[in-house]
């Protein structure tokens, strides 16, 4: 009996220490679980890189933000900085904290394909937070010729690059201009130099202006400083050469300025503004003047009204989603990412490159674009941010992330950093159009320089859907889910329209007749429209002015069900533009062997669902024109409580690097107000949009093609300087290219005549095709007359501008330019 109270007592101890080593493993596993899960989280890292500033004449301008790799040259075409002919440089360095130890600088051709010198800058002098630093380029430069400088700076050990293009010219009048414009900029506020500010604008028309938030050379005096709301400079401006010839200068500047609101608040505003310069009889010219004012929104200046969330002076292009249930808002303004509980009251600030405390210039360097992807009834927002990054993990690159918020927690997570060699102006329309992450969240796609990649957000891998296709071929749906590309990828030669779902992958087709030809205009939300013509009324005989007359108009909707098809007997449809829900087209209809205008119509698109959240505005005479985002059910509070949101910290690497890709079909850029304004496939077509603008027109290895205004005032050759491909009088463009490879031979058809003449002027006769039969453009004189030589005749002959205007307009506008290919 003991024996077997022995044994039992032993089990018994036995069981009692297991059931102990069980629990404590237990615990101990479930410790390490939760540290293993835990969600770790930190604030943004701040801002390290220091900045540069090109220095003139001892002029702060151009202040350049670093990159932490090289750059693609052609790329980053921001700034200009003129040099003297004795090719002396100075540059500031505003370090921030950082050790700067070392710069050098290198010289590379527009292109970027010849490195011309690489030297160590050894004159530098530091005073407190600042570099300075002088140095010399070699006797390599022609006049007039743009370069590439790149300045790489060794700060806290890491290198770090930064660009400008460079030019040796006289006669820029360069000093004249920066003063010009910083002085503007200080008048504005200092309403006793109204009446000096007023020899510079052209108001127009009688209406009162009640809006800061934009102002052009045409508004009034009291628009222009300000109204009243009485500011004060907060981070002063710093000037930014992006254009600049012996005729006009395009500059550019972004400051900050604060003002008090009645209830003592401190309000914040971001300023861009943008000045067209001519220099003529010792004074400076303001040809054109654009200014745009986002108030930096701030949750605790009573943001909350009975009918929504006060935004301020801000633009009308605001961007918001809403969730199914209208409970949660997320909106962009001013580069910042914010999302406003209306069940809870609480306002998040989701994602800001602005730095909460010791907030400097780098703040405002606004190259990047928020693009809100959806929200949940939860409130978690999945967003892309594209461009420059200011700060943070990725601070010095350019790229696309892709990031998710989670409402209950307040963190953020990198799912995807799409590292690239483009600058912000060339991701941000591509991004714009196509992004997307799948309703799984496998995939995310994103168009990126004419190719629409597929990478997965799990093991990284990246695919191309589509690959090259041309400006005007494709179009994304509003949601991003579709995108719908020509098959043929030609814009005006295509039959087929193929549609991709990017949840299931599927692609379906919309075909045309043999003897059709499709087109696509756009989305409507989610709805195509495209357009069919005959081939027969289609005329495609002069590249970039195209006519193509649709008969039909249809607009599909993402079920493949046409709810909507347009056309009217003897009307065509040549273009169309999309706003929202509302489609307008331009017509025309048959006039003997041509064309003309017939009267513009439109298509509203009722089968949207109607979104509860939308702007509206409110007025006062302090602030003029706010603008409001309506929610369905407002607050009674007017200051919600404000939480900010934390990064996740992965120890995961979720880059994908894309590199840049060559280009061998011919691009034309159009650059204008100091940004990329467009891209297009024919050099004439980008002429006419950079007219429209003030702009200019380069290829892409940045040779200038066209440029509005630097004209010279006369230009003329003879008829024994004119090549005898030339002379032939011959409009066929691959003869003249094949005769005359040292020039580009361009067809300039649908651009004025006035625009024409830039080439004459650049050192090229002309020809133009007219119906008294083919001309060559010999040159112009002071007063506007245009010389004119009919090949065989004897002697050419002049006419007047009005004559050459009526003569080339009832022609059609058709020229062939000739421009000298770049020196090498």
């Amino acid at each position: 009996m003991a024996q077997w109270r022995n044994a039992m007592k032993k089990i018994l101890i036995r069981i009692v220490v297991l059931l102990a080593v069980f629990v404590v493993s237990t615990a101990v596993f479930s410790q390490l679980v939760n540290d293993e899960t835990e969600m770790r989280t930190e604030d943004m890292a701040q801002a390290t890189l220091p900045l540069v500033y090109m220095v003139y004449r001892d002029v702060e301008m151009n202040p350049l933000h670093g990159y932490v790799k090289p750059m693609a040259v052609t790329a980053v075409r921001d700034t200009l900085t003129p040099i003297s002919t004795e090719r002396d440089m100075s540059i500031r360095v505003q370090t921030f904290g950082a050790d700067v130890s070392d710069i050098y600088f290198e010289v590379f051709s527009a292109d970027g394909k010849t490195s011309l010198e690489n030297t160590k800058v050894t004159n530098l002098t530091q005073e407190e937070d600042y570099v300075e630093a002088s140095f010399t380029l070699q006797n390599f430069m022609l006049m007039n010729q743009e370069y590439v400088l790149k300045l790489q700076l060794k700060a806290d050990g890491r290198d770090v690059y930064y660009y400008t293009r460079v030019v040796q010219q006289d006669s820029l009048h360069t000093k004249e201009y920066l003063d010009f414009v910083n002085s503007f900029s200080e008048k504005c506020l200092n309403k006793q130099e109204v009446d000096r500010l007023a020899l510079y604008l052209e108001p127009e028309g009688d209406a009162e202006e009640l809006d800061l938030s934009f102002m052009d050379i045409h508004s009034t005096t009291d628009q222009v400083v300000w109204g009243n709301l009485n500011p004060q400079i907060y981070y002063k401006s710093i000037p930014a050469i992006k254009e600049l010839n012996e005729t006009t200068a395009t500059i550019v500047q972004e400051y900050l300025i604060s003002a008090q609101s009645e209830e003592g608040y401190t309000e914040l505003y971001t300023v861009n503004e943008y000045f067209r310069l001519r220099y003529s009889d010792e004074s400076v010219m303001l040809l054109d003047f654009e200014r745009s004012t986002n108030e930096i929104f701030n949750p605790d200046n009573d943001v909350l009204t009975d009918k929504g969330i006060r935004l301020g002076i801000c633009d009308s292009d605001i961007s918001f989603v809403t969730d199914s249930r209208s409970r949660f808002y997320a909106f962009e303004i001013g580069g910042e990412l914010w999302s406003y509980d209306s069940s809870s009251g609480k306002m998040a600030q989701v994602f800001t490159f602005r730095q909460k405390e010791d907030s400097d210039y780098r703040d405002i360097y606004g190259q990047h674009d928020i693009k809100i992807l959806n929200v949940s009834t939860s409130g978690n927002i999945q967003f892309v941010v594209a461009g420059y990054m200011n700060r943070g993990r990725h601070e010095g690159e350019s790229g696309v992330a892709v990031y998710f918020y989670d409402a209950s927690s307040g963190g953020i997570e990198e799912m995807l950093f799409v590292d690239t060699m483009r600058s912000y102006d060339l991701l941000k329309a591509d991004v714009q159009e196509i992004s997307y992450v799948t309703d799984d969240q496998e995939d995310f796609y994103l168009l990126l320089d004419g190719d629409v990649y597929e990478i997965n957000l799990t093991t990284f891998e990246t695919a191309k859907v589509v690959e090259n296709m041309k400006p005007n071929c494709y179009a994304g749906s509003e949601s991003g889910r579709y995108f719908a590309y020509l098959e043929e990828n030609e814009a005006y030669n295509s039959r087929t329209i193929t549609i991709y779902n990017m949840d299931t992958k599927e692609r379906s087709q919309i075909t045309c007749g043999e003897n059709e030809r499709i087109r696509m205009l756009g989305y409507m939300g989610e709805s195509l429209v495209y357009g069919i013509a005959e081939v027969s009324d289609i005329d495609a005989s002069h590249e970039g002015d195209e006519i193509f007359p649709m008969r039909t108009i249809y607009i599909m909707n993402e079920d493949g069900e046409v709810v909507k098809e347009y056309g009217e007997t003897g009307i065509y449809v040549t273009d169309a533009t999309i706003e929202d829900k509302l489609l307008t087209m331009t017509r025309v209809r048959k006039a003997g062997d041509g064309w003309e205008d017939a009267s513009e119509d439109h298509i509203i698109d009722n089968t949207q669902e109607t979104d509860s959240a939308g702007l509206t505005t409110q007025v006062s005479d302090r602030k003029q024109t706010e603008r409001i985002l309506l929610m369905e059910d407002a607050s009674e509070k007017k200051t919600p409580q404000t939480v900010r949101s934390r990064m996740i910290v992965s120890e995961t690497d979720r880059t994908v690097t894309i590199e840049e890709k060559e280009h061998t079909e011919e691009l034309y850029y159009v650059y204008a107000k100091g940004r990329l304004d467009s891209i297009y496939e024919n050099a004439n077509t980008a002429i006419v949009r950079a007219n429209e603008l003030f702009g200019v027109v380069v290829d892409q290895d940045q040779n200038y093609i066209w440029e509005r205004g630097n004209k010279k005032t006369a230009a003329e050759f003879s008829v024994d300087e004119v090549p005898a491909c030339i002379l032939s009088g011959t409009m066929d463009t691959a003869y003249l290219q094949e005769q005359l490879p040292d020039k580009l031979v361009l067809d300039l058809s649908g651009c004025e005549i006035d625009s024409v003449l830039y080439f004459v002027s650049e050192g090229n006769v002309l020809l133009a095709d007219t119906t008294d039969g083919v001309r060559i453009i010999l040159g112009y004189d002071q007063w506007g007359n245009v010389r004119l030589y009919e090949p065989g005749a004897e002697e050419s002959y002049l006419i007047s501008d009005e004559d050459a205007l009526a003569l080339f307009e009832e022609s059609g506008n058709v020229f062939i330019g000739f421009l000298d290919k770049p020196q090498e």
